[in-house]
């Protein structure tokens, strides 16, 4: 059950910034500018699911995946609206997404006043796509691009449009060459840090902003920002999908040490962007602007505590659900905050924040589900196709399925995104009083529906390995 704040006057701003993809050893290790800025850690914050789109519904409506109904065979958000806590704060609200999955063509923006959906090499949001100019006129012949510029030239706003258009043109030239060298652009953190303070600038009302920012998530490839590593330019994490590295491991071992390498690289770049982010918030407006960060799941990178798993796909590893959670410019600072939390509380601590204070948001028992594989995974199989649950209770973690396979695992409070399976013990009394697992996957197919997209919309989800 989620916890509900005291009433919320309107004088407070709150951002609530997803790192997508970002799990929680990573955060230790390569985000400690943020943990040293934070007046509040929670430590144990466990995501509520393991990808996108079930744990964003989670994360605005307090509710568990079997309760909201939002998930891979019924991916829309807009019968949420009025039902999240946006809709109880008086503020302003705006999202601004990089994600799709959390974004307009979803549903997302139907949760908001205002919505900004952000893309890799759309600078300018207001501008046209230049992906679709792209696709839609240039061919690669003059004629081609002739056309994509007279597209421009009537566009609403074609001075932006011209520049998405030029600055994807750019980063071409150093992706596919004859140009070397690192990519020129961020995976939009830039182009949300500049969307939202707009937003928070033009209001004369307390605001309430949803982020997220992508990249971390894949594919990875280094950009300008990054520090050096020791990974090959021109190097591209394309093709490593769950299911190739899956079924032939051996073969992804180098990849897999590259991959790592650049999501750690891509941690520490949101490090540095998000600390600056804060500064400049609190900057755009005279009123307290609090900053709360965290991510929707993490990621299995191949260690033998992800089961040997890369990516997001059907599964509730620590890796998945071990998130940050931490909160910078808050109302009080009690420092960190022991003890395991669910993002299913992440209203009552906006709702708090808002109100001006920090709540204790610790849990003896936590949940979390996911519903099935994520799309464009189907060659993984039944077994990363099932209902899955989890309930934490102390330094153990109980795992069913609905197919009637369950472990238990042990946890270390002091290794984050660890574990390892010990001897089966009985899961507390009171879960046998959760819907069956049956149930929920019946439901599932009883409420699935067919969500189509743009081809803008499945270029990006192909990018990012939903198709």
């Amino acid at each position: 059950m989620s916890r509900v704040a005291r009433s919320v006057p309107a004088e407070r701003n709150v951002v609530v910034l997803c790192l997508d993809t970002v799990r929680k050893d990573a955060f230790d290790a390569f985000a400690p500018r943020l943990r040293a800025a934070a007046d509040v850690e929670y430590a144990g914050c466990r995501a509520a699911s393991s990808w996108s789109t079930p744990s964003h519904a989670s994360m605005v409506t307090g509710h568990l995946p079997h309760e909201h109904g939002v998930n891979a065979h019924a991916p829309s958000f807009r019968p949420l609206a009025g039902r999240t806590v946006f809709d109880r704060l008086p503020h302003h609200t705006v999202g601004v997404s990089a994600n799709p999955y959390a974004g307009s063509p979803h549903g997302f923006d139907t949760l908001f006043d205002e919505f900004v959906d952000v893309s890799r090499y759309r600078r300018f949001p207001t501008g046209a796509d230049p992906d679709a100019l792209v696709r839609d006129h240039a061919d690669g012949t003059p004629r081609g691009y002739a056309r994509a510029l007279a597209a421009v030239a009537r566009h609403d706003h074609p001075l932006r449009s011209a520049a998405n258009l030029a600055a994807f043109r750019a980063n071409d030239l150093v992706r596919h060459g004859p140009l070397s060298g690192p990519e020129l652009f961020d995976d939009g953190a830039r182009v949300v840090e500049r969307a939202t303070l707009d937003r928070l600038e033009a209001s004369d009302e307390p605001v309430a902003v949803f982020c997220n920012v992508m990249d971390a998530h894949s594919p990875l490839r280094a950009i300008r920002g990054f520090a050096g590593t020791d990974v090959p330019e021109g190097w591209t994490s394309e093709g490593m999908t769950p299911t190739a590295v899956s079924t032939d491991p051996e073969a992804f071992v180098e990849d897999l040490h590259r991959y790592r390498t650049l999501y750690a690289a891509a941690v520490d770049y949101l490090d540095r962007w998000t600390l600056g982010f804060a500064e400049r918030l609190q900057a755009a407006t005279d009123r307290e602007t609090t900053l709360v960060v965290t991510a929707d799941h993490g990621e299995n990178l191949g260690y033998p505590a992800d089961d040997g798993l890369f990516g997001h796909v059907g599964s509730l590893t620590e890796a998945l659900l071990h998130v940050p959670l931490v909160v910078l410019n808050a109302p009080e600072s009690p420092g960190v905050v022991d003890g395991t939390v669910s993002h299913l509380d992440l209203p009552y601590l906006v709702e708090s924040l808002a109100a001006g204070s920090v709540p204790n948001l610790r849990r003896e028992h936590v949940l979390a589900e996911v519903l099935g594989r994520t799309p464009g995974n189907d060659g993984l199989g039944e077994r990363f196709d099932r209902v899955r649950r989890i309930v934490y209770d102390g330094d153990r973690k109980h795992e069913w399925d609905d197919a009637g396979e369950s472990r238990t695992l042990a946890l270390d409070a002091d290794r984050p995104c660890w574990q390892t399976t010990v001897d089966t013990v009985d899961r507390p009394d009171w879960t046998a009083d959760l819907p069956a697992l049956e149930t929920v996957r019946a439901d599932r197919a009883t409420d699935a529906v067919d969500e189509s997209v743009d081809e803008s919309v499945e270029s990006r989800l192909r990018d990012l390995g939903y198709r």
